[in-house]
């Protein structure tokens, strides 16, 4: 446990600034230590280049610290299958998958 917690990383992230975007490949796994981020999925299949993306979301939840988040990419080695937003500003842990 304490080579994990010694590879990852501290990062910051302002209020509003996207932390995992929808589509993109997934290289880092993140856990939230303080502050709320905002999850956005779209509906099954929505291409993440779709010029009404935002026409195509099926849910958003606020979450708070103690979280972790995009491991499923990490996983299953694909793309990422939703969008975080820090909603406040945001401190998370960084391990680089």
């Amino acid at each position: 446990m304490h080579i994990i917690a010694n590879a990852m990383q501290e990062r910051s992230y302002q209020e509003n600034e996207v932390i995992i975007t929808y589509g993109d490949l997934g290289q880092e796994y993140f856990i939230l230590d303080q502050g709320t981020v905002e999850i956005t999925v779209y509906t099954e299949g929505t291409d993440a280049k779709d010029p009404e993306l935002s026409k195509k979301i099926a849910f958003t939840k606020f979450v708070g610290g103690g979280i972790g988040f995009g491991d499923i990419a990490l996983m299953y080695n694909d793309k990422r299958t939703a969008t975080v937003k820090a909603a406040k500003l945001c401190m998370c842990y960084v391990l680089d998958g």
